[in-house]
């Protein structure tokens, strides 16, 4: 059930992404460039989590789960200050931008989704073929 989660909520994020480049794109003259940036953040994001779920990257074994955990650790990170950020911004101006807001709380849900799913089926752990002794 989390795994199915993790994986809508990376479509999620890919559609977030999608839309926030094409937006970009048709608007670059009245949109800022962070808009395409926190486009590609959110679709590679959504698109790597995607590959991991189906197994695409299990050639990389523990390097592909330590990349996963890494990049969604800091898009926790990102997205809690992109929310937070968000919400302060429409509290004090008239405007209320939402997309921020919603860039900011799918980046913090996929995260926080992924990394639970990493510690509940116990991916964290390095697999036993890595766990070999240094000594002869």
């Amino acid at each position: 059930m989390l795994k199915l989660l993790v994986m809508l909520a990376s479509i999620a994020n890919c559609a977030g992404g999608v839309v926030l480049i094409a937006t970009w794109v048709t608007m670059w003259q009245r949109v800022p460039i962070i808009v395409l940036f926190i486009g590609a953040s959110l679709l590679i994001q959504g698109a790597y989590t995607i590959l991991y779920l189906r197994g695409d990257l299990d050639r990389w074994g523990d390097l592909a789960t330590g990349a996963l955990f890494a990049g969604e650790g800091l898009s926790a990170c990102v997205g809690a200050g992109g929310l937070i950020q968000g919400i302060i911004h429409n509290m004090n101006t008239a405007d209320m931008e939402m997309a921020p807001v919603l860039a900011g709380l799918l980046m913090l849900v996929q995260a926080v989704l992924t990394l639970l799913y990493l510690l509940l089926t116990n991916r964290l752990r390095p697999s036993l073929s890595t766990r070999r002794s240094a000594s002869p």
